[in-house]
């Protein structure tokens, strides 16, 4: 499986093995043409002919890139040999991008303490036996490396605290709401 962004160069490579003599085959027209995992041509094609290494005989290859986000597979074929598949995966943004945005510096965690008295509890904080003065719901956001500050996150969410008793110092758990 190839796993790339969209708009991003990668390779296509295709060996052909001749299993007769052992041997890679040269001088043959490799064809490729991705489509949808569906099986849906794209439109406009993306498909053409491989370019043998100069370096190797019998390696095909080439680059290219696909615009879109999605699952698509590459047909290579050939006369006279097994046609080869590979699936491809292309996300949406960059794998360097998702990584700076999990830097520490880029996290933020806010801990919602219970200020609310025994008889404005909701059915949450009943469930999870949520101590007053003790930790409700955690708030996690994550931003951009370069925004400098969380107005505007990636992504953020909400962990709720769980508790075995109403006199628990710790939670014994975070999850979800109930």
């Amino acid at each position: 499986m190839i796993e790339t962004n969209k708009n991003e160069l990668f390779p296509i490579t295709v060996t052909l093995y001749d299993e007769t003599t052992a041997e890679l085959v040269s001088n043959k027209t490799v064809l490729y043409d991705v489509r949808t995992i569906e099986d849906v041509s794209l439109s406009p094609p993306l498909s053409g002919t491989l370019t043998e290494s100069n370096v190797e005989s019998g390696i095909y290859k080439t680059e290219i890139s696909i615009p879109n986000t999605g699952n698509y597979i590459c047909y290579a074929t050939c006369s006279g040999f097994v046609a080869g598949t590979e699936n491809i995966a292309v996300n949406d943004g960059s794998l360097i991008d998702l990584a700076k945005a999990n830097f520490p510096h880029n996290t933020s965690v806010i801990d919602v303490s219970r200020t609310t008295t025994s008889g404005e509890l909701s059915p949450s904080q009943i469930s999870r036996n949520v101590p007053f003065g003790k930790t409700d719901y955690i708030i996690t956001k994550i931003k951009r490396d370069e925004d400098i500050n969380w107005d505007n996150p990636v992504s953020s969410g909400i962990s709720y605290a769980h508790y075995t008793t109403l006199d628990a110092d710790l939670p014994f758990m975070m999850g979800g709401p109930y």
